[in-house]
């Protein structure tokens, strides 16, 4: 198979989701020539084409506990008016600690960012395959390259590491990684996705929601719809929330190509019964159901956990214990949502705890160049229904790209890389390390 060359990184960074936009951009503003691929048209991963454009969690017990290149983000998106930034000291849900932004606009924004910062972006254009050869130094895996489907066919891409931020830890499983999928479940399945779409704003006369809810009551009992396509939620709260976030995907595995291919096929399956039972209802069509809008795919929650030699346990994570490898804070309670319309698993975070995340857990175990950031970092099933929120998934990367530029500056493997360097680089980029750097 014919494999066309093209050029040399220090930095590679798999996957241009939010924790691939901050690895890149770290990567980049510390010196390294650094590449970033895309399977999409564009950056952000779920914050955009998912269609989820709530970034969850800045701040915590009325301080900011994330910062960094993510923060810079977020801070030129509001300036720019395309972002809401909530009130550190309001009292609610932790929901409402959500930043949310203009998806084409914080598109926009990562490339800007990615460009400023010196990252050439190879969008359209997803890994296929790995490279890797034998190292003696570690005893383990080199990445040398990674092959990409560009238009003009395969491309190599070579480079000095490497970091998979793909979420579901694609580039990681071609080289070899171990990894943990589903495990500790209490039904056997993973966590559902979502199927992200918006309604229009629409002023519903009492009538017309009273007739929506009981015809979805019925629908949802005579099974001319499944009870997670809306999960209980009235016309007043799907009004509200304007169709975000409402229904769940169930028993389908991100990291499997044919059950991927299921999910979609349900998931716009799920929204086909609800645009049926608003019209049934008599909701406005104009000329169509209030459902025009919709993501191109299912946002996947749970898939891969990529093992590395440092490992999350929800235990610690919930007790906010420091490790003594801390790079970044992460913020989000336990949210693991069950199978079907079984609800969600929730431990919250309430006395002050600060959970971090240790630079052991982002070094893939066994290979000796690359590092993971973002959803599919290393942890317990349970801890990683935390971690793996956006916030925490940009502070991730940013730590992972400064490890990658520290070793390389020092000529020496990612597990000899010193870690105050590390630490000292991501505070002069404005990020919080530890606990101890949160302040009021």
């Amino acid at each position: 198979m014919h494999i066309i060359d093209g050029k040399s990184y220090d930095l590679i960074v798999c996957g241009c989701g939010v924790a691939g936009f901050t690895a890149a951009v770290q990567g980049a503003r510390a010196g390294l020539k650094t590449a970033v691929i895309e399977r999409y048209g564009m950056p952000g991963g779920i914050l955009t084409v998912g269609g989820n454009n709530d970034i969850a969690q800045f701040f915590a017990h009325h301080k900011q506990v994330i910062r960094g290149i993510g923060w810079e983000y977020v801070t030129r998106l509001a300036e720019a008016g395309y972002a809401v930034i909530p009130d550190k000291m309001a009292d609610g849900p932790h929901w409402i600690y959500g930043v949310h932004v203009n998806i084409p606009a914080a598109a926009h924004m990562m490339d800007m960012m990615l460009t400023e910062a010196g990252a050439e972006l190879y969008y359209g254009q997803p890994a296929a395959a790995v490279e890797t050869e034998h190292t003696e130094e570690e005893n383990g895996i080199l990445v040398t390259g990674v092959v990409i489907a560009s238009k003009e066919g395969l491309r190599r891409l070579r480079g000095k590491v490497f970091i998979d931020c793909t979420g579901d830890g694609d580039a990681a499983i071609y080289a070899g990684a171990q990894y943990e999928c589903g495990g500790e479940s209490e039904d056997g399945f993973l966590q559902p996705g979502t199927i992200r779409f918006y309604l229009d704003k629409l002023d519903l006369p009492e009538d017309v929601k009273n007739n929506a809810d009981r015809i979805l009551r019925e629908y949802r009992n005579n099974g001319r719809m499944d009870p997670t396509d809306v999960r209980g939620r009235t016309m007043d709260t799907m009004l509200s929330a304007r169709g975000n976030n409402i229904g769940h995907v169930s028993g389908f595995n991100g990291a499997d190509s044919d059950s991927r291919t299921a999910s979609e096929v349900a998931g716009r399956a799920s929204i086909y019964r609800l645009m049926n039972a608003l019209k049934d209802a008599g909701v406005p069509m104009d000329p169509f159901p209030p459902i025009e809008v919709i993501a191109p795919e299912v946002a996947v929650r749970e898939s891969r956990r990529i093992l590395c030699d440092g490992y999350m346990t929800e235990e610690k994570y919930v007790s906010g214990y420091e490790y003594p490898d801390a790079v970044c804070t992460s913020f989000y309670p336990i949210d693991l949502h069950r199978h079907g319309d079984n609800g969600i698993r929730q431990t919250f975070l309430t006395d002050g705890q600060i959970p971090t995340v240790p630079l052991s857990a982002l070094i893939v175990k066994g290979i000796s160049n690359m590092l993971v950031a973002g959803r599919c970092a290393s942890g317990d099933r349970l801890a990683n229904s935390a971690y793996r929120v956006k916030a925490s998934c940009m502070a991730m990367g940013q730590a992972a790209a400064a490890c990658a530029a520290v070793a390389l500056r020092d000529g020496v493997t990612l597990r000899q890389a010193d870690l105050e360097k590390i630490r000292t680089l991501l505070r002069q980029n404005d990020a919080i390390v530890t606990a101890a750097d949160v302040t009021d």
